[in-house]
């Protein structure tokens, strides 16, 4: 059979490239604290495999080996888009990262899965019987799904449409309640390009199945197929388009989104220095500031409120946060938390954690060991750890036990401590 090459066909092949060559580029080389764009290298790679059935389809080039073997595997694709586009969105927009939970979201793919692995073991000959069959009323009994063995195949349909249409407003939803945070004009002020995107991302998915719904209201399915995955393939290419030409968007949110946030009335300060060394006169009140106001809530219950801290502001305190370690020496007390930290400084747990992820780029615990380290360095190069043990250098450095302390120690050195301290004895 010879293949059908057309307007539709090429606009499929163009977008499968592009999906194929985008998906794997970002889940190797997209890197960000605040996004993770590997759910949005997997919408890619879906969506590109999708186009591509979808191309053999309507090319006719799944009646060939070994393509037949592509028949009924281009809803998978279908299933995993819309759930991987918002996990995608949800970290972009809210930074919220991947739970056990979020599992459930996959449901709906591997009950498809699970229904046509039979189908899939079939010989060659039965699947090309379905093919030749289905593939003359492409807009009609094609959507019926009557292979698998779970005697469901009526509902794949409707419930695809409904789920995308589902996780499209929800998308939505989250992109226009960000500007409605608190600080929320600030996240959209500084990350127009973003929310531009992530506007212009979702308006396109409408074509996953504005077309349907077109259906149901004019009562035509002439050319349906054709018209929904054509337009859904000129959609996602002009994504792609949009990240080549502003790359910066794989960055996500400048600042921060700060969540769970309980009731309290209190305005939050880092505290003044009080510690010795400290600044003092006038230039103490640079050391305070007033960080997050919580309003209380009248109905009497925990409130919760998501609170945007922006680029600038992160910068700002993170200097702050680095001010007061360097000066103050926290990390030399046994057991030094985030909470207890926090607490020195006047500031909620959960904040004093995001200024570490965000500006530092690492957790509390390599933060804090860090500056143990470079303590125990110093003791070690100024020849006042020659008359200490390795129990009692880690002990002075603030860690809990010699094991802690090697670990950390050649973590951020790259060497044990008795090899810094050999080396150290020969310069």
């Amino acid at each position: 059979m010879q293949p059908v090459i057309n307007t539709s066909t090429f606009i499929f092949l163009i977008t499968v490239v592009l999906c194929f060559v985008t998906g794997p580029v970002l889940l190797i080389f997209s890197k960000s604290k605040t996004v993770d764009n590997r759910w949005l290298a997997g919408y890619y790679i879906a969506a590109g495999y999708g186009f591509f059935v979808a191309f053999l389809l309507y090319s006719k080039l799944i009646n060939n080996f070994p393509w037949y073997n592509t028949y009924r595997t281009g809803y998978i694709a279908a299933f995993l888009l819309m759930p991987l586009s918002f996990i995608y969105t949800r970290s972009l927009i809210q930074q919220k990262k991947f739970r056990p939970a979020d599992l459930i979201h996959f449901l709906p793919v591997t009950i498809f899965i699970i229904d046509f692995i039979p189908y899939y073991l079939q010989p060659e000959s039965y699947k090309l019987h379905q093919l030749s069959v289905d593939e003359q009323q492409l807009n009609t009994v094609w959507g019926q799904f009557s292979q698998g063995w779970l005697g469901i195949g009526m509902l794949y349909v409707p419930v695809r449409i409904a789920l995308a249409m589902f996780y499209w407003v929800l998308q939505v939803r989250m992109i226009f309640r960000s500007g409605k945070l608190k600080a929320g004009n600030n996240l959209v002020s500084e990350n127009k390009a973003v929310i531009i995107w992530a506007k212009i991302f979702c308006a396109l998915q409408v074509f996953y199945f504005l077309p349907y719904y077109l259906d149901l209201i004019l009562g035509s399915k002439d050319e349906l197929f054709f018209v929904q995955h054509t337009m859904a393939a000129v959609g996602v290419s002009i994504t792609i388009l949009i990240l080549v030409l502003k790359p910066d968007i794989l960055y996500g949110l400048k600042g921060v989104v700060i969540r769970d946030l309980k009731n309290n009335s209190e305005s939050y300060e880092i505290a003044p220095a009080v510690y010795p060394g400290a600044v003092t006169g006038n230039n103490s009140d640079e050391l305070k500031l007033s960080l997050i106001e919580i309003p209380s809530q009248s109905s009497g219950g925990p409130a919760s409120e998501d609170i945007y801290l922006s680029g600038e502001r992160l910068t700002d305190l993170g200097e702050r946060v680095a001010t007061y370690v360097l000066a103050a020496h926290p990390y030399l007390k046994k057991g030094c938390t985030c909470a207890a930290l926090a607490s020195e400084m006047h500031m909620q747990p959960y904040v004093l954690s995001a200024i570490i992820n965000q500006v530092f780029k690492t957790n509390f615990n390599d933060f804090i060991n860090n500056y143990r380290v470079e303590h125990a360095k110093s003791l070690i190069q100024n020849g006042e750890a020659k008359l200490l043990t390795l129990e009692a250098l880690s002990e002075q450095s603030g860690f809990n036990n010699r094991n802690s302390f090697t670990i950390a120690f050649k973590k951020h050195t790259g060497q044990t401590p008795s090899a810094f301290i050999k080396q150290a004895a020969m310069v």
